[in-house]
């Protein structure tokens, strides 16, 4: 019986297939199951019979990694507050050449498992041009870098302005990969707890 699938990333790694058109790489997630021929043919008792025919689908969706842009960017709305009173965030997000190219190579690649896998009507599609926000992890806003001109904490996770402020999130991150962040999370926070404790140590925080 068809059940849930992912496929890990395999593409642009030390070893393994690479390719010249775009960076990173990534995975697919999907899944099937068996249900009624609603697409059965005829009428009648012959269209009875056609429904209890089972079809069995398989289907897989592509999740890479979005390269960071200075294009794409948050910021505070001036004019526009929540339920709470707090500032809204206007969002500045869309893809690039890369996600685009990229997009196609997962369609390609698909096709070819699938049809390695002995499936048949296989149907790709592509949506190069999706709204940003399908399947996401929320993480970024804050991003770390060496240059407080241009990021807001730095290796630490201690921004560069307000010295006993640690972000131990994902807000961090300019992007993130098709795998799910929450190790990275977990690691970084580990490093900034012992930075942050050696700065207690020392007085400096």
């Amino acid at each position: 019986r068809p059940c849930g699938a992912y496929v890990v990333r395999f593409r642009n790694l030390r070893s393994g297939p690479r390719s010249k058109k775009f960076l990173r790489g990534y995975g697919y997630e999907g899944g099937g199951g068996t249900d009624f021929n609603w697409g059965a043919k005829g009428f009648g008792e012959a269209f009875k019979r056609g429904l209890m025919d089972p079809v069995t689908t398989v289907g897989i969706a592509g999740f890479g990694e979005c390269l960071p842009r200075w294009e794409n960017y948050v910021e505070i709305n001036p004019n526009v507050v929540d339920a709470y009173g707090i500032p809204v965030l206007n969002v500045h997000m869309s893809y690039g050449e890369n996600e685009r190219v990229m997009a196609y190579d997962m369609q390609d690649a698909a096709v070819q498992m699938m049809e390695a896998a002995g499936a048949k009507n296989v149907r790709p599609f592509v949506v190069p041009d999706r709204t940003p926000g399908f399947a996401i992890h929320e993480v970024g806003i804050a991003r770390m870098g060496s240059d407080p001109k241009k990021s807001v904490l730095d290796q630490y996770q201690q921004t560069h302005d307000v010295k006993n402020l640690f972000v131990c999130d994902g807000a961090g991150f300019a992007s993130t990969a098709c795998q799910n962040p929450t190790l990275t999370i977990m690691t970084l926070c580990v490093r900034s707890m012992d930075h942050l404790m050696g700065e207690m140590k020392r007085g400096n925080v």
